[in-house]
């Protein structure tokens, strides 16, 4: 159990910019997204 929730959370890592942030946190990554955008292209 506890490799298998060490495995989960080294993907969440890996995966941290890609589709699982956006599907788990979206209005953060979109806000936060959102910013950064209008921050590069004011």
């Amino acid at each position: 159990l506890t490799f298998t929730i060490n495995y989960l959370l080294s993907l969440k890592l890996i995966t941290l910019a890609s589709k699982d942030l956006i599907y788990y946190q979206p209005i953060t990554y979109n806000y936060n997204l959102n910013i950064l955008l209008l921050y590069i292209n004011p």
